[in-house]
């Protein structure tokens, strides 16, 4: 029923804003949105590491306008070629219409009466391909499909992180068959590049972590009854201070999940959820456990320790599922605490290392520590360029 709600909410839309498509469309205009979880839109993700870059490489080139929930607590960032607007307002509708070119990581795309002459750019919230998406999964109905088959003819381009990618997610989930960009995304540029410094003292400044501390993040990714099960940080830390070294805990619940973080120690841990860049936070983290989340395909780059602690795995493969096996990623699957103390135990830096570069080959990963650049260059052909053409 949501799902034709939604199908049926973009069809009533496309009546509703045509005395918008009476504006012109400026050429110089971008407009982004960063969908965050739940109704929450953020200056955040892919679109964001692109904004910057844009702004930076191309001052005074553009106009960018940013769909938010709460323009407020950006109005520090803004400046004249800088702009936030409430999302899903008059304003923010006449700003999405009048655009050249929209970026986005999946939000507006599905249900969004974008014009014909404008170019909607989709980069997508998650590397590599591993949990399916709705569209995919065997309880999909009519209403599901229709959805992705609207949002597959708005778009004029996706930016793919791998061919794994492309062929299972973008192609057959999508059910895309338009130009993709094969540059990886732009949130991993500075991953790829191990460019981690900035990000590491930002986090450990905003959490007040000494030096003296490794860093340990845990970052599940959402279930349908919305918990968690989480492992035991008191044992982890044990293990992990065997040999002297001290860890501070960080845990990212993600969006749709329930606050489960009373139980974490105030004195050697903290719950990261709410900040706001969870790239910063890979980059800050020695050590990463999450179980099916895509965030393994960034942090693969940085080749850190990661282990995926999976205690619900058979319930979690019969409702959703995978597009390529569990057992074919890179990293240790944890059923239970002793299987994860035990491959903390066993870490193998060089063995990991490979296996790694051999699940980068195997996915065929485009990731080049340049996406960014990729993407402005399609930009910049596509509005300025093209009016000269």
């Amino acid at each position: 029923m949501k799902s034709f709600i939604k199908y049926l909410y973009s069809k009533c839309l496309q009546i509703l804003l045509f005395p918008f498509c009476l504006f012109p469309i400026q050429k110089n205009r971008l407009a982004f949105t960063g969908l965050t979880g739940g109704k929450g839109y953020d200056y955040s993700c892919n679109p964001r590491y692109l904004s910057d870059y844009i702004r930076e490489q191309e001052k005074d080139t553009f106009e960018i306008y940013w769909m938010v929930t709460d323009p407020k607590q950006y109005r520090d960032k803004e400046e004249k070629d800088l702009h936030f607007v409430k999302h899903f307002t008059l304003r923010s509708f006449y700003y999405l219409l009048t655009a050249k070119v929209i970026i986005t990581n999946g939000s507006y795309a599905p249900w969004f009466p974008f014009r014909k002459k404008q170019y909607l750019i989709n980069t997508w919230h998650g590397g590599g391909a591993y949990k399916k998406i709705e569209n995919d999964k065997p309880d999909a109905n009519w209403a599901t499909r229709k959805r992705a088959e609207f949002c597959a003819k708005n778009i004029q381009l996706i930016v793919s992180s791998c061919q794994a990618a492309s062929d299972r997610l973008f192609r057959r989930a999508f059910l895309y068959h338009g130009e993709i960009l094969k540059c990886g995304m732009p949130r991993n540029d500075f991953l790829v590049c191990g460019n981690t410094e900035q990000a590491d003292q930002k986090v450990r400044q905003t959490y007040q972590i000494d030096r003296k501390y490794r860093i340990l993040l845990y970052a599940p990714t959402y279930r349908s009854n919305g918990k968690n099960q989480m492992p035991d940080f008191t044992g982890l830390r044990k293990v992990l201070e065997e040999n002297g070294e001290k860890w501070y805990v960080l845990y990212r619940a993600h969006r749709y999940s329930e606050d489960d973080s009373a139980g974490l120690d105030p004195e050697c841990s903290a719950d990261v959820t709410d900040y706001p860049d969870v790239q910063e936070l890979l980059a800050a983290a020695d050590m990463l456990i999450t179980d099916y989340s895509s965030c393994i395909w960034d942090y693969s780059f940085l080749y850190r320790p990661c282990f995926l602690y999976t205690p619900d795995l058979r319930e979690y493969l019969a409702k959703t599922g995978f597009y390529v096996d569990i057992h074919e990623w890179p990293f240790p699957i944890c059923e239970n605490m002793e299987d994860l103390e035990k491959q903390i135990r066993s870490f193998d830096e060089e063995k990991n290392r490979a296996r790694i570069m051999e699940h980068h080959q195997q996915m065929g990963s485009y990731e080049s520590g340049h996406a960014c650049e990729a993407v402005c260059s399609w930009i910049k052909q596509k509005s300025i360029c093209e009016e000269n053409v």
